[in-house]
């Protein structure tokens, strides 16, 4: 009898952690793309490399192929900065750009190159 009371409290139990289990936070839907732009502007302009609907989270960016160090950053459309400015270089060719962006947000990448002239192409991926 202390068996089938164990036993029967036991499924009682992995009963109820089901539930729970499901009300977990749900996982956030990533959109991770090629990234690809031809930074065209002096280094006192910025080039809009495009725009951008948020799936919710982070927005990170990885540049594989980058001829000179570029400065990056992102704001809403409607003007209002998302996160800080990042420099990227060989040796860091990888940052976020902004945290905690909500989904469904607006947003618009902006490069320009730390000195000189552009004529370059970036490219990589994108996260958001």
């Amino acid at each position: 009898m202390k068996v089938r009371t164990i036993g029967a409290a036991l499924g009682v139990a992995a009963l109820a952690v089901v539930p729970m289990a499901a009300h977990a936070a749900p996982v956030q839907a990533r959109t991770t793309q090629p990234y690809q732009h031809l930074v065209t502007v002096d280094s006192k302009a910025w080039s809009t490399g495009g725009t951008y609907v948020a799936t919710g989270g982070d927005i990170k960016l990885n540049l594989t192929t980058l001829e000179k160090n570029t400065k990056v950053f992102v704001e809403r459309c409607e003007g209002a900065d998302l996160g800080d400015l990042q420099t990227f270089t060989k040796k860091a060719p990888s940052h976020t750009l902004a945290t905690g962006v909500e989904k469904g947000e607006c947003f618009i990448v902006l490069l320009s190159p730390v000195t000189g002239k552009g004529g370059y192409v970036v490219k990589g991926t994108l996260s958001y």
